[in-house]
């Protein structure tokens, strides 16, 4: 089963697996960081622009979070590295990992065949 990607234009898209969900997870984490710096910094009618757009990506990060975790894996190293990059989500409070998130990650391990 190809795993799909929604984008921000509404356009589906092909991911090649596990590493493309992840990779693309991080350049979401790393837009909310960037957006929150610059809220930060704003002035007060920059900063009410600023956040609307920080809502908006991270409600695309938790998106690309969800899909990341519950993805099917298919083989050892796969497991591996969703278990890496989940741990070190929450190791470093990059972003809020969801009770939801994690269970969709369990799922996805259990449903795994060696």
């Amino acid at each position: 089963m190809p795993i799909q990607l929604m984008c921000s234009n509404g356009e589906m898209s092909k991911a090649d697996g596990i590493a493309n969900l992840i990779a693309a997870h991080r350049r979401s984490v790393a837009m909310v960081e960037r957006l929150g710096k610059r809220l930060m910094e704003a002035e007060e009618v920059d900063a009410t622009l600023i956040a609307r757009r920080l809502d908006a990506v991270m409600a695309e990060e938790a998106a690309m979070r969800r899909r990341a975790a519950s993805a099917p894996v298919a083989n050892v190293a796969e497991v591996k590295m969703k278990a890496a990059h989940f741990r070190q989500l929450m190791g470093h409070n990059w972003c809020e990992v969801d009770i939801e998130d994690l269970h969709e990650l369990l799922r996805s391990f259990t449903t795994f065949q060696a």
